[in-house]
């Protein structure tokens, strides 16, 4: 619509201004068919987007509305009420539906019949085609005489032009062109189409004279989502219904029709493209008209999770799927573009045409999918390559692809979640003929808390091989005899079992055998190590831990495997922070997180971990300001963690909620977690919580319940067993200790009391534990001030302040409340040592609660984040910038949130301004 319009001659007669209120005038020729001169009118349930018609809305200077899509999106129903919109405000409007069969004669008399019905008078373009004398000239002439009458009207005009795509006539796409090209300035013309024809409208779109809308304007948003469906979605099933439809109006009217009932929907899992109304849409509506070849195609990749042209020439022996690809023109809007060429199709056609694949040709299925299965396992993406081999009902396959990877390595080097995900394909036929990979669905089981499960098909396994010592048919026996030497250790961490009882000892002794096999596999002694640094750690024989952490940092780096350094770094830190060395336990966190963060971003487990190791750390500084989720340790279930994670979460969720609601509300939780470890035979982890019940039950004044406690508990009584570190970790002989010591001072026993406390800090202080020092030197003190000497109480709290000055651990004085208050403030009247009473007064200010916001640990790829979100990047734009995915971005937003106690971008940016973060 560049092209300067036809000039009129002065010497031509106006014509007259039409009636707009006669009765539409009938055709000149009995051929021309009413429906394609007039527009549809409104389906039932149709939802006007005043948005989009905004976008559209006919202006002076863009003369021009271009829509392309798929069919479905809703582009004849949009440009009906444009009409009815431009009709109100008194436009003259003309409607026409183009056609295959188009020729520039046909085409010139539908445009005149359309226009003569919406109100033109063409009394002029009738004589002269009375007196025109042949039919090829009268197609050019009449378009001309048509944009004559346009022009001599003057008033606004728009014609719609819909399914051009369907023109195959070059005259009659070039008539269409001259009719863009040379139109009156009063003319305004909405064409739409899924492809384009040839029509020029590329040129005035981009000088900005029109405006183009495609596929991702024309989606359904969310929330008009929810206005179209008319009924409340849950969150869940909104995100899972745009995931579906991907915003695709007819599929979003197509579920409406099939759910039934509006008030209860049905479930949007239920919603695929191989069943009923659906299917029948797609197949004849969409890919009914496809050339056979373009729809076995098509058959083909939807067998593909992405379509790679690589990939697929690959499996299918070709070598042209990029150009083949690119001319499926109708499917433009519905490949989901990933960049680098990388596609897939949209949810529902994928349904439909793999499930169609499968009905046609079975066997090209299953070819197919065994074929997509050894590509992926050479490209060492081993979940979707199971999953192929699964989908093809090839067992062994499935199995033999797993035990090419490494069997139970799988975990070390992919991490608990993916380690699911290729679970998720296991068959019983699989782990009857494979049993690498049943020792790999036992520890899965373990990690899901499913113990009896687990311990049932490993001695099952045990007893097919002849105690790990035969192999299957081609398989390899010294990997299968590693492989169950490391499930019966992991079966004991994650059972929780006492680190002193006989199997622990049995499983620690061929552990060692293992990591110390010179010629053994690294993979296989990197777990071997970090498993006996946590060993030695539970003991606090750290000097001994730090060096097989040092040894699987190693192994690690030399088979590659991050999530290996992860499971290490949670060790060492919690080690670490055992020892009071705050700033190596925080550099060994967040060099986790950053691993999980920027290779596992799908890795919830690691993720909750992480945050209550790192909670934990916080409390023990002081520093943990509540606002956070309370840590559950029922919800570590199905995480695969052993007995410090669940001891954590338990300490530091009855500690966190005791703070916010009361002693109360810490024994509920407490009871929440008895519940959950006796549920499951975690016999370590019950002993645990029953000292914990102790000291909340002393908490809360019930002294009485607190002696019922530790009885129903069975726990020790006499130091040298509450104090043993052979026969249970530092972290049950703390909270035992603590537990007594404080049942001991409800009694009124100071004598028994101080006893135990000395020796706690004796063997805490040659043992190199300086959190449990320091809650030991604080109860030391309480013990002396309630037994009345004031004189030893200074004297425990000023040991306690020389060593918080080297270890940032003020909590456990926080914890004695009132009795720290008192005991500091006749510290600083009588202590003539300035650096004490300077200590003094900091804890007071820690006692009050004044402290100064600290700013939470951050990993580096989080810190990038925290910019993009300062210079106002949406996640795709962040996603481009740092080079990873939407959702690793997505990822990252939910624990900048978490770490930062936010609920959206705008308040993280702020607080993390406040922080000092985005300095």
């Amino acid at each position: 619509m560049t092209g300067t319009p036809p000039v009129s001659s002065p010497h031509e007669p106006a014509l007259p201004e039409p009636d707009r209120d006669r009765a539409p005038v009938p055709p000149a020729a009995p051929w021309l068919l009413t429906t394609r001169v007039t527009e549809p009118a409104p389906v039932v349930g149709y939802l006007s987007r005043p948005a989009l018609l905004g976008r559209i809305d006919p202006l002076d200077q863009r003369r021009l509305v271009v829509l392309k899509a798929p069919g479905g999106f809703g582009k004849t129903m949009l440009l009906a009420d444009l009409v009815r919109r431009q009709r109100e405000r008194g436009w003259l409007v003309a409607w026409l539906t183009l056609a295959a069969d188009d020729t520039p004669a046909i085409l010139g008399a539908y445009l005149a019949w359309a226009f003569r019905r919406a109100g033109l008078d063409l009394t002029t373009l009738d004589d002269a085609e009375a007196a025109a004398p042949a039919a090829p000239r009268r197609a050019g002439r009449q378009t001309t005489l048509l944009t004559r009458a346009i022009e001599v009207h003057a008033a606004p005009c728009l014609l719609v032009l819909d399914d051009a795509d369907r023109l195959a006539d070059r005259d009659a796409v070039e008539t269409v062109n001259a009719l863009l090209r040379y139109s009156p300035r009063n003319l305004h013309v909405a064409v739409a189409y899924r492809r384009n024809p040839g029509l020029d409208v590329d040129g005035d779109v981009l000088a900005e004279r029109g405006v183009g809308l495609g596929v991702s304007q024309l989606r359904f948003s969310a929330p008009e989502i929810v206005r179209f469906l008319g009924a409340d979605l849950a969150r869940g099933d909104l995100e899972a219904l745009v995931a579906r439809t991907e915003g695709w109006p007819v599929a979003l009217q197509l579920w409406r029709n099939l759910r039934g009932d509006a008030a209860r929907p049905a479930p949007v899992h239920d919603f695929r493209g191989d069943k009923g109304v659906t299917a029948n849409f797609l197949g004849a509506r969409l890919l009914g008209t496809l050339p056979q070849a373009d729809r076995d195609f098509l058959l083909d990749l939807a067998l593909f999770d992405w379509i790679e042209p690589a990939l697929v020439d690959e499996v299918l022996g070709s070598g042209d799927t990029a150009r083949r690809l690119a001319a499926l023109g109708e499917l433009d809007g519905l490949l989901h573009d990933r960049g680098g060429g990388v596609a897939r199709l949209h949810p529902l056609i994928r349904d439909y045409c793999a499930a169609q694949r499968f009905r046609e040709t079975p066997d090209r299925f299953r070819r197919i999918r065994i074929a997509i299965a050894r590509a992926l396992e050479r490209r060492n993406r081993l979940v979707p390559a199971v999953r192929h081999a699964r989908d093809a009902g090839d067992d062994r396959l499935v199995g033999d692809i797993l035990e090419r990877a490494g069997g139970l390595r799988l975990w070390i080097m992919e991490g608990v979640t993916r380690l699911r995900a290729l679970d998720r394909s296991l068959t019983p036929a699989v782990l009857q003929t494979h049993p690498r990979v049943a020792l790999l669905h036992c520890l899965v089981l373990a990690m899901r808390g499913k113990l009896a499960d687990a311990r049932a098909l490993y001695e099952d396994v045990e007893r097919r091989t002849e105690a790990f010592t035969r192999d299957r048919e081609g398989g390899d026996a010294r990997r299968l005899h590693a492989d169950g030497v490391l499930v019966r250790a992991l079966l004991a961490g994650f059972g929780c079992l006492p680190i002193g009882a006989e199997a622990v000892r049995a499983a620690i002794a061929e552990v060692v055998v293992l990591a110390d096999d010179a010629d053994g596999d690294p993979t296989v002694r990197g777990v071997c190590a970090i498993l006996l640094c946590a060993g030695n750690c539970q003991r606090a024989r750290f000097d001994v831990g730090r060096r097989r952490a040092a040894e699987a940092q190693a192994h690690f780096a030399r088979c590659g495997s991050r999530y290996g350094v992860v499971f290490r770094a949670f060790h060492a830190g919690a080690a670490a922070a055992a020892q009071g060395l705050v700033s190596e336990a925080v550099d060994h966190y967040a060099q986790a997180r950053e691993i999980v963060s920027r290779f596992f971003p799908e890795d919830g487990g690691s993720a909750s971990i992480l945050d209550v190791l790192e909670t934990e750390l916080a409390i023990e500084r002081n520093r943990f300001r509540g606002g956070a989720e309370a840590p559950d340790a029922g919800k570590f279930r199905d995480l695969g963690v052993w007995f410090d994670v669940y001891a954590v979460a338990c300490g530091v969720a009855a500690e966190t909620v005791g703070d916010a609601h009361g002693a109360a509300a810490a024994l509920t939780v407490v009871d929440q977690a008895d519940e959950h470890a006796g549920s499951l035979g975690m016999t370590s982890l019950v002993r645990f919580v029953a000292a914990l019940r102790v000291s909340v039950l002393i908490a809360a004044g019930r002294g009485g319940e607190a002696e019922q406690a530790w009885a129903d508990g069975r726990l020790p009584e006499a130091a040298p067993a509450l104090l043993d570190l052979r026969g249970q970790t530092w972290r049950e002989m703390e909270v035992l200790a603590e537990a007594r010591i404080r049942l001991l001072v409800a009694r009124g026993e100071f004598a028994a009391a101080r006893d135990v406390a000395a020796r706690l800090c004796e063997t805490t202080a040659a043992h190199g534990l300086v959190r449990t020092l320091m809650r030991g030197l604080a109860l030391a003190m309480v013990i002396e001030h309630l037994a009345g000497d004031a004189a030893r109480a200074a004297e425990r709290l000023a040991t306690f302040l020389a060593q918080v000055r080297t270890t940032d651990y003020p909590r456990p004085l926080v914890r004695e409340g009132a009795v720290s208050r008192a005991v500091l403030e006749r510290l600083l009247e009588t202590s003539p040592d300035e650096p004490l009473r300077d200590t003094a007064g900091a804890m007071l200010a820690h006692l009050a609660g004044a402290p100064p916001p600290v700013a939470p640990v951050m990993a580096p790829r989080e810190v990038e984040v925290l910019r993009e979100l300062a210079r106002g990047a949406r996640d795709r734009e962040i996603a481009d910038r740092l080079g990873v995915s939407e959702n690793g971005v997505r990822y990252h937003l939910k624990s900048i949130y978490r770490k930062l106690r936010v609920g959206g971008r705008q308040d993280a940016v702020g607080r993390a301004r406040d922080l000092g973060l985005l300095s």
